[in-house]
């Protein structure tokens, strides 16, 4: 059995295993938000050129439905306080490969959170480098 067919699928698994999985863009869905944050959360992501905004929504029914729809690879979501949104869990039970990223409504603090129960917290955060630690948690990986 000639396996050279299957060899450019193994180079990828391998290195989508050792550095994350490997994306074109990373595609994000702005979910459950107060009406002034995803206008700039938007035009944030949508200045990265490794990023696309698949959509926008909110409740967790929508949520639940439009992550799958867009087939996001991350939801940004803007949390109450410091308390996780309770769709957290939801989104990655359905969604096992999704990274949830949940911001303040300052912009300044959050975390992205992976069903692999890897939390990278940041802090002292501001508008312009809001989407770091999305691109880090996409593409490092667990």
């Amino acid at each position: 059995m000639d396996l050279w067919p299957y060899y450019p699928n193994v180079i990828m698994v391998s290195v989508g295993l050792l550095m994350g999985r490997p994306v074109d863009k990373i595609r994000v869905l702005i979910a459950n938000h107060p009406i002034m944050v995803p206008d700039i959360v938007r035009r944030l992501v949508d200045e990265q050129d490794d990023m696309e905004v698949v959509g926008d929504c909110r409740g967790p029914m929508k949520i639940l439905q439009e992550t799958g729809r867009a087939n996001a690879d991350a939801v940004i979501l803007i949390q109450e306080g410091e308390r996780e949104p309770g769709i957290c869990s939801q989104l990655l039970a359905v969604y096992p490969d999704l990274v949830v990223m949940s911001i303040d409504r300052d912009l300044t603090a959050g975390f992205t959170l992976r069903l692999c129960q890897h939390r990278r917290e940041f802090s002292n955060m501001n508008a312009e480098n809001i989407v770091q630690p999305l691109r880090a948690a996409i593409k490092i990986g667990c």
